[in-house]
C-alpha cells in the first residue's frame, strides 16, 4: 500500500472516529434536552390545564369538562391526557398511539427516552376537586433526534468528501517529490546519475532529496574515475607507447570483425631492415625517433593514396601489419610504391639505403587471419629478393568454394539443420566454496556440409545474412538451447549467439516472443550473447534488444569487451546481467599490474551497475589465482 493511501485511510479514520464521538455526544445531549423540554412541557400543561378546570371541576358531568381537555389534547402532541375526581374515577381520557414511521426502532433502541408524566390537582373552591395527568408523546422527540442524526450525517458526509478530496490533493502535493526521489533512485541502479534540481518545500522530504542528489553525484564521480582509470589503463595496454599504433590483440580482433562482415581490402606486412644494425650505430633516442617518423611518413603516404579504412598495427619492435580497403591490385601496388617511396627519403637521412620491405595479399573471405599473414609474410620474402624497398603482392586463395557453392551450402544447412551446439566454453564460479559451480556456459554452433566436415563460422554467417536466412539459423539455436534447458532441468544459464542482423530485426523479435512466452521457465537460463563490437553498430538497437529481452525474462551478456568498443560509461545506459571480458585484459594478468588495475576497476564498475564480471579462457595457475583474488564473478579455462 502507497504512503498517500495509508496517510488517507489514518486521517480518514481519524476524522470518521473524532465525529463518530461527537455525532453521538451531541444526539445524547440533544435527548437529554428534549427529555427535560418535555418534562417541563408536561408539567406547564397539567398546571395551566388544571386551572382552567378548577371552576367546572366539582360538576363531574359538565360537558366542559371534555371539552377543555379535548382543545388542549387537540393543540398539542400528547400520548395521554387523564382527567379524575378525587376518589380516582376517571372523567375524561384522550389517548394518542401514534407512532412516526419515519423513526427505525433500532434508533429509538439506540437513543431511548423515558415517557414523562405530570401531574397537578385541581381546586373546586376549598375542597381538591380532582387530578389532572399529562403524558407528553415521546415519539416527537424521536423525530427530531432523527432528523437531526440525519441533518448530521449528510453534512458530515459532505465534509468528509470535500476534506478527503483537499486532503488527496494536498498528500499528492506534499508526497509528489517522494516520485521523483524513486525515479533517481531507479536511474542510480540503472547507472544514470541525474539529481533533483527543484527541491522539495517539506523539510524532511527535501532532507532524503538532498541527500539522495549528494549520494548520485557521488557515485557517479567514483564511475567517472573508474571510467577514466579504465580508459586510461585500457589504451595503454593495446597502444605501443613510442609509436602509439595499436597493436597485436585489436589486430586480431579487427580481422575477425572483417571476416564477419565480409570487408574487402588488402593486408601487408611492413618490415624495417637491419633495424638493430641502426640501434648498434646511433643513440636509442634517435633510434625512437627514427621509428616515429617511419610511422609518420607510412601515415602521409596513406593521406595522399586516399585509401579509405587504413589500419596501422605495431606487432613487435620492427614489424607492423597495415590493413587498407584497397579495391584492386592495382591500388595496392600504387600504395606499396608511395610508402616506400617515402621510406626511402627517411633512409637518407639516417644513411639508411634499404630502409623496409612491403608483402601484401588480398583479403580471402574464406581464409583466417593466421592463413593471410602467412601469406603476405611469403609475399614479403619474396620482395626481400627483388631488392632494396621493394614490394611484392600475392592472391592467396583457400581454394575451397565459391560463392554459389557457398549460397547453395548455406541453403541446405539452414533447410535440414545440418547443425551442432557444441557447450565446450563453460565458466565457473570464483567464489570461495563454489569454485565447482558451474554458472554459464556458452552454446557454440558448428555448422557441417555434406561429408560432416565443419565449415568456418564467420563465412557461414555472413553468407547466411546476405541470403536473409540468418533468422532461421538463430531461431534454430534458440530453440536448441531451450529444449536442453527444459529436458535437463538445468540451474546455470547458457549463452547463445545472436548476429545483429537478428538483434535489430523485428521479424526475429516476434518469433522469439512468441518462444519465450512459451518457455518462461527456461527463459531465466537464457542469456543472449552479443559481442561488443556488433553493439556498437547500432546502440540504439542494442539497448531495444536489452529492453525486450529483459521483458520476456531472459537475460544478456556482452562479450569479447573492449573499453575501445565501448566504455564503461556508455555501458551505463544498458542493463547488461554480464560482461565477459576480452583475453586481453586478463591475459598474463598475474604477472601484470597494469592489467590487473584494470580489471578490478571493471569489477568495482560491475558492482556498482550490478553486472556480473566475467573472465575468458584463463590459462595459467597465476591468471587463476588473480581473477579470483580480484573477485570476479566467473571464469572459463
Amino acid at each position: 500500500m502507497t504512503l498517500s493511501k495509508q496517510l488517507m485511510l489514518l486521517i480518514s479514520a481519524m476524522f470518521l472516529a473524532i465525529f463518530a464521538i461527537n455525532f453521538y455526544t451531541s444526539l445524547t445531549n440533544i435527548r437529554d434536552y428534549l427529555q427535560v423540554e418535555s418534562e417541563i412541557h408536561a408539567q406547564d400543561t397539567a398546571t395551566s390545564l388544571g386551572l382552567s378546570l378548577s371552576p367546572y371541576i366539582l360538576d363531574e358531568d359538565d360537558t366542559i369538562l371534555a371539552t377543555m381537555v379535548n382543545t388542549i389534547f387537540d393543540r398539542g402532541y400528547y400520548l395521554e391526557i387523564l382527567l379524575e375526581n378525587m376518589d380516582g374515577k376517571e372523567l375524561v381520557r384522550r389517548t394518542n398511539p401514534k407512532t412516526f414511521e419515519e423513526v427505525p426502532e433500532w434508533f429509538s433502541e439506540l437513543l431511548h427516552m423515558d415517557t414523562v408524566t405530570a401531574d397537578s390537582e385541581i381546586d373546586g373552591g376549598w375542597v381538591v376537586g380532582g387530578k389532572v395527568f399529562v403524558t407528553i408523546h415521546p415519539g416527537l422527540g424521536y423525530l427530531k433526534l432523527w432528523q437531526q442524526a440525519k441533518e448530521s450525517l449528510i453534512f458530515a458526509a459532505i465534509s468528509l468528501i470535500v476534506f478527503v478530496a483537499l486532503l488527496f490533493v494536498l498528500i499528492r502535493f506534499v508526497l509528489s517529490p517522494l516520485g521523483r526521489i524513486e525515479k533517481l533512485a531507479l536511474s542510480i541502479a540503472d547507472g544514470q546519475f541525474a539529481t533533483i534540481d527543484k527541491l522539495p518545500w517539506t523539510t524532511e522530504i527535501r532532507n532524503v532529496a538532498h541527500s539522495m542528489n549528494l549520494m548520485s553525484g557521488k557515485i557517479e564521480k567514483v564511475i567517472t574515475n573508474l571510467n577514466n582509470r579504465l580508459e586510461e589503463t585500457g589504451k595503454r595496454l593495446r597502444i605501443d607507447e613510442l609509436t602509439g599504433l595499436e597493436t597485436r590483440a585489436t589486430f586480431e580482433t579487427d580481422m575477425k570483425e572483417r571476416f564477419m562482415s565480409r570487408q574487402q581490402g588488402y593486408l601487408f606486412i611492413i618490415r624495417i631492415d637491419e633495424l638493430g644494425k641502426l640501434a648498434a650505430a646511433i643513440s636509442s633516442d634517435k633510434v625512437d625517433t627514427f621509428i616515429k617518423q617511419f610511422v609518420a611518413e607510412t601515415r602521409t603516404a596513406l593521406k595522399e593514396q586516399g585509401v579509405a579504412g587504413d589500419f596501422l598495427y605495431r606487432i613487435v619492435g620492427s614489424e607492423f601489419i597495415l590493413i587498407a580497403d584497397c579495391p584492386n591490385q592495382s591500388v595496392a601496388e600504387q600504395l606499396c610504391q608511395a610508402i616506400l617511396k617515402r621510406l626511402a627519403v627517411l633512409g637518407a637521412a639516417y644513411d639508411k639505403e634499404n630502409v623496409a620491405h612491403i608483402g601484401g595479399v588480398a583479403f580471402d573471405p574464406q581464409g583466417t587471419t593466421a592463413e593471410l599473414v602467412s601469406a603476405a609474410t611469403e609475399a614479403y620474402e619474396k620482395a626481400r629478393l627483388i631488392g632494396q624497398n621493394s614490394f611484392a603482392i600475392t592472391q592467396y586463395s583457400a581454394n575451397t568454394r565459391s560463392m554459389d557453392e557457398w549460397k547453395r551450402l548455406v541453403g541446405e544447412i539452414v533447410d535440414h539443420k545440418r547443425v551442432e551446439i557444441d557447450y565446450g566454453i563453460k565458466a565457473y564460479s570464483l567464489a570461495d566454496g563454489e569454485l565447482d559451480k558451474l554458472v554459464l556456459e556458452e552454446a557454440m554452433s558448428r555448422v557441417l556440409d555434406e561429408k560432416g566436415e565443419t565449415l568456418p563460422i564467420g563465412t557461414f554467417i555472413s553468407v547466411a545474412e546476405t541470403l536473409g536466412r540468418i533468422l532461421e539459423f538463430d531461431l534454430h539455436i534458440v530453440r536448441q538451447v531451450i529444449e536442453r534447458i527444459r529436458n535437463e532441468q538445468l540451474k546455470h544459464d547458457i549463452a547463445v549467439n545472436v548476429s545483429f542482423t537478428a538483434l535489430s530485426s523485428n521479424e526475429f523479435r516476434s518469433e522469439l516472443y512468441t518462444l519465450l512466452q512459451e518457455n518462461k521457465d527456461a527463459a531465466r537460463h537464457l542469456v543472449f550473447s552479443v559481442t561488443a563490437y556488433g553493439a556498437t553498430r547500432d546502440l540504439k538497437s542494442f539497448a531495444s534488444f536489452i529492453d525486450f529481452i529483459h521483458r520476456n525474462g531472459a537475460r544478456i551478456i556482452l562479450k569479447r569487451f573492449e573499453s575501445r568498443f565501448i566504455s564503461m560509461d556508455d555501458v551505463k545506459q544498458f542493463r547488461l546481467d554480464y560482461i565477459r571480458l576480452a583475453r586481453i585484459y586478463t591475459e598474463n594478468i598475474g604477472s601484470d599490474a597494469e592489467k590487473r588495475r584494470l580489471v578490478e576497476a571493471m569489477k568495482e564498475l560491475g558492482e556498482l551497475l550490478n553486472v556480473s564480471i566475467l573472465a575468458e579462457s584463463v590459462e595459467s595457475e597465476a591468471d587463476y589465482r588473480a581473477v579470483r583474488e580480484i573477485g570476479l564473478t566467473a571464469a572459463s579455462r
